[in-house]
C-alpha cells in the first residue's frame, strides 16, 4: 500500500473536517486554515491522515492530527509527524506548539517538551484552536526547530 502527503487545498476541506469530527475533535476554522494543513491519501485518493500547522510568524501550533486507517502503525505516525514537522521548518518556522490531555512516548521521540502555558507567544494563544482547546486539563508541549 503506498500512501502520499500533500498540503491540503480547498477541495479538501470537507473531507478534512469529517475525518476530524469522526475522532471526536473540532474542525472549528479549519475551512479558513485549510492551505496550513498536510493531509495523508491513500492509493485511491482518500483521505487517511491530516494535521493542521497554523503558523503564527516563527511559531506554529500543530493542531488536529487525525490517522484514520487500519495501515497506521507507530512507525507510520512517526514518519507522517517527522514529515509535518520538516515542513514546518520549511515555512520558516522555529518552534511548533501541541496542545494534548496527555503525553505521548511519540511526542520525546519528535524533541516535543512540556511547557509551562505562559511561556507559549500571544499570537499562539490568541489562536482560536487554542483558545477552545486549552483548559486545565490540557498540556501544551513545543519542539524547537533547529537550523
Amino acid at each position: 500500500m503506498s500512501i502520499v502527503v500533500r498540503r491540503a487545498a480547498t477541495k479538501d476541506i470537507l473531507p478534512i473536517q469529517r475525518l476530524v469530527a469522526r475522532a471526536g475533535l473540532s474542525s472549528a476554522g479549519i475551512e479558513h486554515a485549510v492551505a496550513q494543513f498536510l493531509i495523508v491519501e491513500n492509493e485511491d485518493e482518500q483521505i487517511i491522515g491530516a494535521v493542521g500547522i497554523e503558523q503564527y510568524e516563527h511559531n506554529a501550533l500543530m493542531r488536529s492530527l487525525v490517522l484514520d486507517s487500519p495501515i497506521w502503525t507507530g512507525v507510520l505516525t512517526l514518519e507522517f509527524l517527522q514529515v509535518a514537522l520538516a515542513y514546518a521548518k520549511d515555512q520558516d518556522i522555529r518552534t511548533v506548539y501541541m496542545c494534548a490531555k496527555s503525553s505521548s512516548p511519540l511526542f520525546y521521540q519528535l524533541d516535543f517538551k512540556e511547557v509551562k502555558k505562559e511561556r507559549i507567544p500571544k499570537a499562539v494563544k490568541q489562536s482560536t484552536h487554542y483558545q477552545q482547546t486549552v483548559d486545565e486539563s490540557v498540556r501544551v508541549w513545543a519542539c524547537e526547530l533547529d537550523d
